[in-house]
């Protein structure tokens, strides 16, 4: 990516950037390979307690609509599958080393969380009826979209403050964040996603979410998680309480060869919550 002056600037100033958690190298390290044995996956996922216990929630979330409950790890990974509890078990253990904790906050960080979750599992929906072969990837693309909103929430709670003051006055919240500055959440989420060597579709979509057209690469993913972010946004949960301007890319719709109405469908599909109703209980 191309960082301007004003980001070369502010991730100076990060005396410290966490490194990934153990448990996301693991996953990373395997997040291609199928082969690789439940048991492992169980193992590597039990050493953190807390995200091994948001994976099992999540199991037991409408989305999956079983009726029992999943009591253990091993009964979620058999439940969802292996790959939807990877990527889920890397976003999770991203998105919970940049909490807040003891640390002021701009941002609320469960509603960051919550918002970003409901992205991802929107994103995997969509994905699964128009290109099912990426929907296990759009789930953690949706998920670690907004990552740029926790990095400045944690690291510079002060300066977007002053973003979320001027968003209250007028316009959207990209034309705030410029004009204080100068770069947007997007752009610092990418520049973390390349810190850690997250996937390539990561990147993209931490970069393109709000502004599809300009990518070259991974255009069917940028496009749904788009979707996905607009239609939670708009009618779920926005990541930072409101934004009646949020803008919205119709060139997804080409990219995906959909219409108009498909799109209404889908988000009238989405918007009764029926689906995401579990998942506030992470």
């Amino acid at each position: 990516m191309i960082v301007n002056d004003s980001l070369k600037f502010y991730v100076r100033k990060i005396t410290k950037l966490p490194t990934l958690p153990v448990i996301a190298q693991e996953i990373l390290a395997i997040i291609d390979d199928d082969l690789i044995p439940v048991n492992k996956l169980e193992k590597i996922i039990e050493n953190d307690p807390a995200i091994s216990a948001k994976i099992v929630s999540v199991a037991n979330s409408a989305f999956f609509g079983f009726r029992t409950p999943a009591g253990t790890l091993n009964n979620a990974i058999m439940r969802i599958g292996f790959k939807n509890v990877k990527n889920i078990a890397l976003a999770i253990s991203l998105m919970t080393v940049l909490e807040n904790g003891k640390y002021k906050s701009a941002l609320d960080y469960r509603r960051v969380f919550n918002h970003s979750v409901s992205v991802g599992f929107i994103a995997k929906l969509i994905s699964a009826e128009l290109i099912p072969a990426i929907s296990e990837e759009l789930l953690i693309n949706g998920m670690l979209h907004d990552i740029g909103f926790l990095a400045l929430s944690r690291f510079f709670p002060d300066a977007y403050l002053n973003v979320l003051n001027e968003f209250d006055k007028d316009g959207t919240l990209l034309e705030a964040e410029k004009k204080i500055l100068s770069f947007t959440h997007a752009d610092i989420g990418n520049w973390l996603a390349e810190k850690w060597n997250l996937p390539e579709t990561v990147l993209n979509t931490t970069l393109h979410h709000h502004t599809p057209s300009l990518a070259k690469n991974n255009l069917q993913h940028l496009a749904i998680v788009h979707i996905a972010d607009y239609i939670t946004t708009r009618s779920i949960l926005s990541a930072t309480g409101k934004d009646p301007y949020y803008p919205f890319d119709s060139s997804c719709l080409d990219m995906l060869g959909m219409s108009d109405n498909d799109f209404a469908d889908i988000e009238a599909r989405v918007k009764d919550g029926s689906l995401l109703s579990g998942l506030f209980k992470l």
